[in-house]
Protein backbone atom coordinates (compact mmCIF):
# COMPACT_ATOMS: atom_id res chain seq x y z
CA UNK A 1 0.00 0.00 0.00
CA UNK A 2 0.81 3.59 -1.02
CA UNK A 3 0.04 6.50 0.21
CA UNK A 4 1.42 10.35 -0.55
CA UNK A 5 1.22 13.34 1.80
CA UNK A 6 1.02 16.56 0.27
CA UNK A 7 0.76 20.08 1.53
CA UNK A 8 1.35 24.20 1.04
CA UNK A 9 5.59 24.70 1.18
CA UNK A 10 4.88 25.68 4.87
CA UNK A 11 7.21 23.93 7.62
CA UNK A 12 3.83 24.11 10.05
CA UNK A 13 1.50 22.28 7.89
CA UNK A 14 4.09 19.61 6.66
CA UNK A 15 5.87 18.81 10.13
CA UNK A 16 2.01 16.80 10.99
CA UNK A 17 2.29 15.18 7.69
CA UNK A 18 5.60 14.17 7.64
CA UNK A 19 5.37 12.52 11.36
CA UNK A 20 1.91 10.63 9.90
CA UNK A 21 4.25 9.65 7.09
CA UNK A 22 6.94 8.31 9.46
CA UNK A 23 4.65 6.48 11.27
CA UNK A 24 2.85 4.39 8.46
CA UNK A 25 5.85 3.39 6.77
CA UNK A 26 7.43 1.73 10.48
CA UNK A 27 4.11 -0.16 9.73
CA UNK A 28 5.11 -1.68 6.22
CA UNK A 29 3.37 0.87 3.69
CA UNK A 30 5.38 2.73 1.30
CA UNK A 31 5.13 6.53 1.54
CA UNK A 32 6.21 10.23 -0.09
CA UNK A 33 5.81 13.69 1.22
CA UNK A 34 5.16 15.83 -1.69
CA UNK A 35 5.47 19.71 -1.84
CA UNK A 36 7.62 22.58 -4.02
CA UNK A 37 11.21 22.00 -4.13
CA UNK A 38 12.21 24.01 -1.64
CA UNK A 39 11.07 22.13 1.33
CA UNK A 40 13.09 18.96 0.11
CA UNK A 41 15.79 19.72 2.55
CA UNK A 42 13.54 20.13 5.39
CA UNK A 43 11.64 16.92 4.84
CA UNK A 44 14.95 15.43 4.38
CA UNK A 45 16.00 16.93 7.94
CA UNK A 46 12.66 16.29 9.69
CA UNK A 47 12.44 12.30 8.33
CA UNK A 48 15.30 11.10 6.18
CA UNK A 49 13.88 7.95 5.49
CA UNK A 50 10.78 9.59 4.13
CA UNK A 51 10.93 9.87 0.39
CA UNK A 52 10.40 12.98 -0.92
CA UNK A 53 8.39 14.22 -4.46
CA UNK A 54 9.32 17.49 -6.00
CA UNK A 55 6.32 19.39 -7.42
CA UNK A 56 8.32 22.17 -8.82
CA UNK A 57 10.18 25.50 -7.82
CA UNK A 58 7.87 28.17 -6.18
CA UNK A 59 10.26 30.50 -8.36
CA UNK A 60 9.01 34.38 -7.89
CA UNK A 61 6.39 33.17 -5.85
CA UNK A 62 8.60 32.60 -2.96
CA UNK A 63 9.12 36.78 -3.08
CA UNK A 64 5.56 37.39 -3.05
CA UNK A 65 5.07 35.23 -0.15
CA UNK A 66 7.38 36.88 1.53
CA UNK A 67 6.20 39.87 0.78
CA UNK A 68 2.63 38.70 2.25
CA UNK A 69 4.27 37.38 5.57
CA UNK A 70 5.28 41.19 5.85
CA UNK A 71 2.37 42.77 5.25
CA UNK A 72 0.65 40.02 7.44
CA UNK A 73 2.92 40.23 10.39
CA UNK A 74 2.33 44.20 10.18
CA UNK A 75 -1.50 44.48 9.92
CA UNK A 76 -2.94 45.33 12.84
CA UNK A 77 -6.95 43.40 11.75
CA UNK A 78 -6.01 39.62 11.82
CA UNK A 79 -8.76 39.13 8.97
CA UNK A 80 -7.52 41.46 6.91
CA UNK A 81 -4.24 40.16 7.33
CA UNK A 82 -5.09 37.13 6.23
CA UNK A 83 -5.95 38.56 2.54
CA UNK A 84 -2.81 39.43 1.66
CA UNK A 85 -1.88 35.67 1.44
CA UNK A 86 -4.62 35.31 -1.11
CA UNK A 87 -2.78 36.10 -4.24
CA UNK A 88 0.29 34.11 -3.60
CA UNK A 89 -1.72 30.49 -2.48
CA UNK A 90 -3.92 31.65 -5.65
CA UNK A 91 -0.12 31.73 -7.83
CA UNK A 92 1.22 28.08 -6.01
CA UNK A 93 -2.13 26.17 -6.75
CA UNK A 94 -1.10 25.38 -10.53
CA UNK A 95 2.25 24.44 -9.31
CA UNK A 96 0.92 22.24 -6.66
CA UNK A 97 -1.52 20.73 -8.83
CA UNK A 98 0.18 20.19 -12.33
CA UNK A 99 3.29 18.31 -9.93
CA UNK A 100 0.77 16.42 -8.14
CA UNK A 101 -1.06 15.00 -11.32
CA UNK A 102 2.04 14.39 -12.75
CA UNK A 103 3.43 12.59 -9.75
CA UNK A 104 -0.15 10.69 -9.26
CA UNK A 105 -0.18 9.21 -12.39
CA UNK A 106 3.47 8.11 -12.55
CA UNK A 107 2.89 6.49 -9.15
CA UNK A 108 -0.29 5.75 -8.63
CA UNK A 109 -0.86 5.68 -4.38
CA UNK A 110 -4.15 3.99 -2.95
CA UNK A 111 -4.84 7.10 -0.75
CA UNK A 112 -3.89 10.99 -0.53
CA UNK A 113 -3.59 12.97 2.67
CA UNK A 114 -4.30 16.23 2.01
CA UNK A 115 -3.22 20.01 4.09
CA UNK A 116 -6.68 21.34 4.21
CA UNK A 117 -5.52 24.58 3.34
CA UNK A 118 -3.94 22.70 0.12
CA UNK A 119 -7.16 22.77 -2.25
CA UNK A 120 -4.97 21.52 -4.84
CA UNK A 121 -4.04 18.57 -3.48
CA UNK A 122 -8.25 17.85 -3.45
CA UNK A 123 -8.28 18.45 -6.70
CA UNK A 124 -5.63 16.75 -7.94
CA UNK A 125 -6.78 12.92 -5.75
CA UNK A 126 -10.25 14.07 -7.54
CA UNK A 127 -9.23 13.94 -10.92
CA UNK A 128 -7.13 11.02 -10.56
CA UNK A 129 -10.14 8.93 -8.85
CA UNK A 130 -8.50 8.40 -5.37
CA UNK A 131 -9.62 7.98 -2.32
CA UNK A 132 -8.00 11.25 0.10
CA UNK A 133 -7.92 12.18 3.65
CA UNK A 134 -7.68 15.85 4.76
CA UNK A 135 -5.63 16.72 7.61
CA UNK A 136 -6.63 19.92 9.66
CA UNK A 137 -4.10 21.51 11.88
CA UNK A 138 -6.50 22.74 14.01
CA UNK A 139 -10.53 23.82 14.66
CA UNK A 140 -10.01 27.25 14.51
CA UNK A 141 -10.29 28.52 11.36
CA UNK A 142 -10.19 25.58 8.59
CA UNK A 143 -13.29 23.62 8.68
CA UNK A 144 -16.27 25.77 6.80
CA UNK A 145 -18.94 26.93 8.94
CA UNK A 146 -21.40 24.85 6.48
CA UNK A 147 -20.22 21.45 8.28
CA UNK A 148 -19.66 22.46 11.58
CA UNK A 149 -23.26 22.34 13.88
CA UNK A 150 -23.89 26.00 15.07
CA UNK A 151 -22.53 26.75 18.58
CA UNK A 152 -23.51 30.40 19.52
CA UNK A 153 -20.54 29.79 22.83
CA UNK A 154 -17.59 28.75 20.69
CA UNK A 155 -16.20 32.02 18.93
CA UNK A 156 -15.82 32.23 15.03
CA UNK A 157 -12.42 32.39 13.63
CA UNK A 158 -10.34 35.38 14.14
CA UNK A 159 -12.28 36.52 16.92
CA UNK A 160 -10.93 38.00 19.89
CA UNK A 161 -13.40 36.85 21.76
CA UNK A 162 -12.91 34.12 24.94
CA UNK A 163 -15.69 30.95 25.27
CA UNK A 164 -16.01 32.56 28.35
CA UNK A 165 -17.44 35.70 27.04
CA UNK A 166 -20.43 34.09 25.57
CA UNK A 167 -23.28 36.56 26.26
CA UNK A 168 -26.99 35.89 24.94
CA UNK A 169 -26.24 38.75 21.79
CA UNK A 170 -23.87 36.30 20.81
CA UNK A 171 -26.94 33.89 20.82
CA UNK A 172 -28.79 36.31 18.32
CA UNK A 173 -25.69 37.06 16.48
CA UNK A 174 -24.64 33.34 15.48
CA UNK A 175 -26.67 33.47 12.16
CA UNK A 176 -25.70 36.30 11.49
CA UNK A 177 -22.01 35.83 11.84
CA UNK A 178 -22.39 32.49 10.22
CA UNK A 179 -23.85 33.47 7.06
CA UNK A 180 -21.51 36.35 6.67
CA UNK A 181 -18.67 34.35 6.87
CA UNK A 182 -19.64 31.83 4.20
CA UNK A 183 -20.41 34.67 1.95
CA UNK A 184 -16.98 35.71 2.73
CA UNK A 185 -14.95 32.43 2.21
CA UNK A 186 -17.47 32.02 -0.74
CA UNK A 187 -16.08 35.45 -2.59
CA UNK A 188 -12.21 35.16 -1.87
CA UNK A 189 -11.19 31.41 -1.30
CA UNK A 190 -14.38 29.63 -2.65
CA UNK A 191 -14.14 32.38 -5.95
CA UNK A 192 -10.20 31.98 -6.12
CA UNK A 193 -10.63 27.30 -6.09
CA UNK A 194 -13.30 28.20 -8.72
CA UNK A 195 -10.84 29.47 -10.96
CA UNK A 196 -8.22 27.33 -10.83
CA UNK A 197 -10.34 24.03 -11.33
CA UNK A 198 -11.87 26.15 -14.15
CA UNK A 199 -8.33 26.80 -15.79
CA UNK A 200 -7.58 22.65 -15.30
CA UNK A 201 -10.82 21.52 -16.88
CA UNK A 202 -12.75 20.58 -13.89
CA UNK A 203 -16.13 21.59 -12.69
CA UNK A 204 -16.85 24.44 -9.90
CA UNK A 205 -17.28 22.49 -6.81
CA UNK A 206 -17.26 24.65 -3.24
CA UNK A 207 -14.76 23.74 -1.10
CA UNK A 208 -17.85 22.51 1.67
CA UNK A 209 -18.60 19.54 -0.99
CA UNK A 210 -14.57 19.01 -1.44
CA UNK A 211 -15.00 18.30 2.46
CA UNK A 212 -17.96 16.98 3.25
CA UNK A 213 -18.10 13.25 4.75
CA UNK A 214 -14.42 12.82 3.68
CA UNK A 215 -12.22 11.64 7.15
CA UNK A 216 -10.69 14.99 8.33
CA UNK A 217 -8.51 14.13 10.75
CA UNK A 218 -7.90 17.41 13.39
CA UNK A 219 -4.20 17.78 15.36
CA UNK A 220 -5.80 19.17 18.45
CA UNK A 221 -7.78 18.48 21.27
CA UNK A 222 -10.46 19.68 23.40
CA UNK A 223 -8.97 21.01 26.68
CA UNK A 224 -6.98 23.70 25.15
CA UNK A 225 -9.02 24.02 21.92
CA UNK A 226 -13.09 24.17 23.16
CA UNK A 227 -15.60 21.63 23.50
CA UNK A 228 -18.32 21.07 20.57
CA UNK A 229 -20.09 18.72 18.89
CA UNK A 230 -18.40 17.69 15.17
CA UNK A 231 -19.45 16.10 12.34
CA UNK A 232 -18.87 12.29 12.58
CA UNK A 233 -16.18 12.56 9.81
CA UNK A 234 -14.17 15.31 11.68
CA UNK A 235 -11.89 13.57 14.66
CA UNK A 236 -10.03 15.15 17.01
CA UNK A 237 -6.82 13.38 17.07
CA UNK A 238 -4.19 15.35 19.16
CA UNK A 239 -1.08 16.88 18.05
CA UNK A 240 1.93 15.25 15.53
CA UNK A 241 4.37 14.89 18.00
CA UNK A 242 7.17 12.87 18.38
CA UNK A 243 7.40 10.09 20.86
CA UNK A 244 10.86 10.72 21.46
CA UNK A 245 12.91 13.78 22.22
CA UNK A 246 16.48 13.83 20.81
CA UNK A 247 18.65 14.95 23.05
CA UNK A 248 19.89 18.69 23.51
CA UNK A 249 24.02 19.32 21.90
CA UNK A 250 26.51 19.30 25.12
CA UNK A 251 27.36 23.24 25.00
CA UNK A 252 23.87 24.04 24.25
CA UNK A 253 22.65 22.12 27.33
CA UNK A 254 25.42 23.50 29.33
CA UNK A 255 24.62 27.10 28.76
CA UNK A 256 20.29 26.24 29.49
CA UNK A 257 21.66 25.05 32.59
CA UNK A 258 24.39 27.03 33.71
CA UNK A 259 22.51 30.46 35.32
CA UNK A 260 19.39 31.84 36.05
CA UNK A 261 16.27 30.58 34.47
CA UNK A 262 15.58 31.27 30.75
CA UNK A 263 12.72 32.07 28.44
CA UNK A 264 12.53 30.80 24.94
CA UNK A 265 11.68 33.01 22.31
CA UNK A 266 11.00 31.83 18.77
CA UNK A 267 8.18 33.41 16.16
CA UNK A 268 8.00 31.03 14.02
CA UNK A 269 8.96 30.42 10.24
CA UNK A 270 6.21 33.07 9.06
CA UNK A 271 6.04 35.60 11.26
CA UNK A 272 7.92 38.68 10.54
CA UNK A 273 8.50 41.08 13.42
CA UNK A 274 9.07 44.80 12.33
CA UNK A 275 12.19 46.86 13.97
CA UNK A 276 10.26 48.52 16.19
CA UNK A 277 8.58 44.73 17.89
CA UNK A 278 12.30 43.28 18.23
CA UNK A 279 13.42 46.70 20.00
CA UNK A 280 10.58 46.09 22.35
CA UNK A 281 11.15 42.76 22.68
CA UNK A 282 14.98 43.12 23.64
CA UNK A 283 14.04 45.83 26.28
CA UNK A 284 11.32 43.29 27.15
CA UNK A 285 13.62 40.28 27.85
CA UNK A 286 16.26 42.24 28.97
CA UNK A 287 14.00 43.61 31.86
CA UNK A 288 12.89 40.45 32.78
CA UNK A 289 15.61 39.31 35.36
CA UNK A 290 15.31 35.71 33.36
CA UNK A 291 18.12 34.64 30.30
CA UNK A 292 16.56 34.58 26.81
CA UNK A 293 17.37 31.95 24.22
CA UNK A 294 16.17 33.47 21.13
CA UNK A 295 15.52 32.42 17.65
CA UNK A 296 15.58 35.10 15.57
CA UNK A 297 15.83 33.79 11.16
CA UNK A 298 18.72 35.18 9.51
CA UNK A 299 16.39 37.06 7.33
CA UNK A 300 15.81 38.91 10.54
CA UNK A 301 18.80 39.57 12.19
CA UNK A 302 19.55 43.13 10.40
CA UNK A 303 16.68 44.33 12.90
CA UNK A 304 18.22 43.39 15.50
CA UNK A 305 19.53 46.13 17.81
CA UNK A 306 23.74 46.83 17.29
CA UNK A 307 23.90 45.87 20.73
CA UNK A 308 22.82 43.37 22.50
CA UNK A 309 22.66 42.42 26.25
CA UNK A 310 24.61 39.57 27.65
CA UNK A 311 21.41 37.71 28.89
CA UNK A 312 20.23 37.33 25.95
CA UNK A 313 21.27 34.92 23.38
CA UNK A 314 20.51 34.92 19.39
CA UNK A 315 20.59 31.86 17.49
CA UNK A 316 19.32 31.53 14.02
CA UNK A 317 17.82 27.95 14.70
CA UNK A 318 18.05 25.05 17.72
CA UNK A 319 18.22 21.37 16.85
CA UNK A 320 14.73 20.41 18.47
CA UNK A 321 12.34 22.82 20.13
CA UNK A 322 10.96 20.29 21.92
CA UNK A 323 14.13 19.36 23.70
CA UNK A 324 14.48 22.96 24.41
CA UNK A 325 11.65 23.56 26.46
CA UNK A 326 11.76 20.27 28.09
CA UNK A 327 14.70 21.60 29.92
CA UNK A 328 14.05 22.13 33.46
CA UNK A 329 15.71 25.33 33.85
CA UNK A 330 13.27 26.78 30.87
CA UNK A 331 9.97 28.96 32.34
CA UNK A 332 8.43 30.33 29.62
CA UNK A 333 7.60 29.88 26.22
CA UNK A 334 7.63 33.46 24.09
CA UNK A 335 5.52 32.21 21.40
CA UNK A 336 3.44 33.43 18.17
CA UNK A 337 1.13 31.01 18.86
CA UNK A 338 1.24 28.68 15.90
CA UNK A 339 -0.57 25.58 16.40
CA UNK A 340 2.45 23.22 16.23
CA UNK A 341 4.10 25.44 18.77
CA UNK A 342 1.64 25.70 21.35
CA UNK A 343 1.20 22.40 21.51
CA UNK A 344 4.92 21.44 21.48
CA UNK A 345 5.15 23.58 24.42
CA UNK A 346 2.05 21.78 26.37
CA UNK A 347 3.87 18.69 25.63
CA UNK A 348 7.08 20.27 27.08
CA UNK A 349 4.65 21.38 29.91
CA UNK A 350 5.96 24.61 29.73
CA UNK A 351 3.71 27.42 29.99
CA UNK A 352 3.37 30.57 27.05
CA UNK A 353 3.54 34.30 26.88
CA UNK A 354 2.56 34.62 23.49
CA UNK A 355 2.59 37.84 21.00
CA UNK A 356 0.02 36.38 17.76
CA UNK A 357 1.17 38.17 15.11
CA UNK A 358 -1.12 36.45 12.15
CA UNK A 359 -3.78 34.54 10.75
CA UNK A 360 -5.79 32.18 13.59
CA UNK A 361 -2.46 32.68 15.70
CA UNK A 362 -4.32 34.85 18.26
CA UNK A 363 -7.60 32.37 17.83
CA UNK A 364 -4.55 30.03 19.35
CA UNK A 365 -3.55 32.46 22.00
CA UNK A 366 -6.76 33.44 23.30
CA UNK A 367 -7.14 29.76 24.08
CA UNK A 368 -4.04 29.82 25.63
CA UNK A 369 -4.99 32.36 28.44
CA UNK A 370 -8.51 30.69 28.71
CA UNK A 371 -6.79 27.36 29.56
CA UNK A 372 -5.16 29.11 32.08
CA UNK A 373 -1.42 27.89 31.07
CA UNK A 374 -0.23 31.18 29.56
CA UNK A 375 -1.11 34.82 28.68
CA UNK A 376 -0.76 36.76 25.21
CA UNK A 377 -0.65 40.39 24.44
CA UNK A 378 -1.47 42.72 21.29
CA UNK A 379 1.19 42.63 19.17
CA UNK A 380 0.57 46.32 17.77
CA UNK A 381 0.56 47.68 21.60
CA UNK A 382 2.25 46.08 23.92
CA UNK A 383 5.25 47.37 26.03
CA UNK A 384 8.50 46.38 26.79
CA UNK A 385 7.59 46.59 30.13
CA UNK A 386 4.40 44.32 29.87
CA UNK A 387 6.38 41.20 28.34
CA UNK A 388 8.86 42.07 31.51
CA UNK A 389 5.85 41.69 33.54
CA UNK A 390 4.09 38.56 32.08
CA UNK A 391 7.43 36.89 31.38
CA UNK A 392 8.15 36.87 35.66
CA UNK A 393 4.79 36.50 35.97
CA UNK A 394 4.40 33.11 33.97
CA UNK A 395 7.18 32.10 35.33
CA UNK A 396 6.63 32.72 38.67
CA UNK A 397 3.54 31.47 39.30
CA UNK A 398 3.95 27.52 39.26
CA UNK A 399 -0.67 27.56 38.89
CA UNK A 400 0.57 28.13 35.28
CA UNK A 401 2.43 24.68 34.84
CA UNK A 402 -0.10 22.64 37.15
CA UNK A 403 -2.83 23.13 34.30
CA UNK A 404 -0.32 22.08 31.60
CA UNK A 405 -0.84 18.49 33.12
CA UNK A 406 -4.48 17.48 32.50
CA UNK A 407 -3.76 18.87 28.69
CA UNK A 408 -1.06 16.11 28.03
CA UNK A 409 -3.87 13.73 29.52
CA UNK A 410 -6.20 15.01 26.85
CA UNK A 411 -3.41 14.61 24.30
CA UNK A 412 -2.69 11.36 25.35
CA UNK A 413 -6.29 9.84 25.06
CA UNK A 414 -7.24 11.82 21.28
CA UNK A 415 -4.05 9.10 20.39
CA UNK A 416 -1.55 11.28 18.57
CA UNK A 417 -0.52 10.29 15.64
CA UNK A 418 -0.88 6.84 15.50
CA UNK A 419 -4.50 7.34 15.87
CA UNK A 420 -4.18 9.42 12.66
CA UNK A 421 -2.17 6.65 10.97
CA UNK A 422 -5.47 4.28 11.87
CA UNK A 423 -7.73 7.02 10.32
CA UNK A 424 -5.44 6.82 7.20
CA UNK A 425 -4.88 3.24 6.90
CA UNK A 426 -9.06 2.29 7.10
CA UNK A 427 -9.54 4.89 4.52
CA UNK A 428 -6.93 3.64 2.23
CA UNK A 429 -7.97 0.03 2.92
CA UNK A 430 -11.75 0.48 2.44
Amino acid sequence: MYALFTALPFVGHLNPLIRQAAALQRRGWRVAVASTREMAAHVHSEAPEVPFVDLGELGGIAGRMRAAEEAASAEPDYRRGALHFLAPLSEMWPVLFDGLVHAMSSDRPDVVVVDLFTSAGFSAAEKAGLPYVVNNPSLLNAIPTELMPPNWRVPFAMSPRSVHDARPRHRLLEPITRHAMQLAVKLTIGRQITKQRASRGLPPVPLPELLHGRTIVVNGAFGLDYERTLPPYVHMVGPMLDEDVPPLPEALDRWLSDGMPVTYANLGTVVRASVEQVRRMVEGFDASGMRTLWVVKDSLRERLPKTIPASICVVPRVPSPRAVLSHPNVRVFVSHCGMNSVYESMAAGTPVVGIPMLSDQRDMAVRVADAGVGRWMDKSRFTAAQLASDIARVAGDEAYRRRIAPLQDAFARAGGVERAVDLIVTSGES
